[in-house]
This record gives structure tokens, sequence and C-alpha cells, in this order.
């Protein structure tokens, strides 16, 4: 038998890294819920939750082979605006029909705006709230930081170190370590 993976032909190699990739595959995917790694998402998010911590070093033998980190969103804090709400057209119009008695001038420009833009507009220019028309303030409530998912960094070549010794030697190789066991 021969000491590597890497001593087989090329397309032997590839076949059993596709098959290590598969099986691997289906249990480091973050979109299957049964997944080793969405036991271990559920795990780290349920301690940030309870303790706030968002990072971890990822340990393999003793050894530190990456970091493991929640990532999480910037809260919003609470905002509010004001718009303009028309609560009687009928006292709305009758302003507006007023306002372009004394100020000929607007007709030609803003008669052709509706009642809304224009109310808005002689509130912006004038700071004048006309009758008919009210100020509804609107508020978002804060939002707090939310979980936004999880990020797995690892060293495939420092995993393969720390496990020098602990599997096949082959299989050490495949994902990093020294082949001849140092």
């Amino acid at each position: 038998m021969k000491g590597s993976i890497r001593d087989l032909p090329l397309i032997e190699q590839l076949a059993i890294e596709q098959a290590f990739f598969s099986r691997l595959g289906e249990d480091v995917s973050t979109k299957n819920p049964d997944s080793l790694r969405s036991a271990a998402d559920e795990e780290i998010v349920g301690n940030y939750r309870a303790m706030g911590a968002k990072s971890y070093d990822v340990h393999v033998n003793g050894q530190r082979v990456g970091t493991y980190s929640v990532r999480v969103s910037k809260g919003k804090a609470e905002t509010s605006s004001k718009r303009l709400v028309i609560s009687d057209h009928g006292k709305l119009y009758n302003c507006i029909e007023d306002s372009l008695d004394k100020n000929p001038e607007l007709v030609g420009e803003y008669a052709c705006l509706m009642a809304q833009n224009f109310a808005e507009w002689v509130l912006e220019t004038d700071g004048e709230l006309l009758d008919g028309c009210e100020l509804v303030e609107d508020v978002t409530p804060a939002q707090p930081p939310a979980v936004l998912g999880t990020t797995l960094r690892i060293d495939a070549d420092k995993v393969g170190r720390a496990l020098v010794g602990y599997l096949p030697t082959p299989l050490a190789g495949l994902i990093g370590g020294d082949s001849d066991g140092e």
C-alpha cells in the first residue's frame, strides 16, 4: 500500500477527495438544519445571547486552528419623523383658494399641484400649517442588535498538524498534516 493519498493517480485523488467532500459537506452545511454546523451554530448563538461572547478560538488537540464567531447587526436608535396629513379636504381647498387669490403669481405655478403637495410646499417654505391639515409623528422603535449568522474560519494545515498521530498518516496528509508524522 502506498504511503499517501497524494501518491495515487490524479483521478483517484479527485474521487477520494470528492467522496470526503460530499459526506463532510452535509455535516458542515449551513443550509441543513440537522447538520453538525447547525448544532454548533445553535450553541454559539446561545452562548452569545446568554453571555454576550461573539468570538471563540477553535482548538484541535490543544492547538489553535481557527476562529468561530457570531455576526451581529448594529442596533438602531428610535427614530421619529413628521408627515403632513389632510384631515379636512374642504378646509384645505378653501385655504388654497384664499392663498391663490392673495398671491396671483402662484396660480400658474402651483394651481395644478395636488392639494397635498401644495400644503407640504407651504409648510416647507413658509412654515405655515394650512387649515384642514395636521402633522402626524411616526415613531420607529429602537431595534436591538440581531444575530445575522456565524462565521467559521479554520486553517486546514493547522488541523492536519494537530491531528498527526491521531489519524492515519495518509488521511492527516490529505488535510495538511505532515505526511511523515513530524
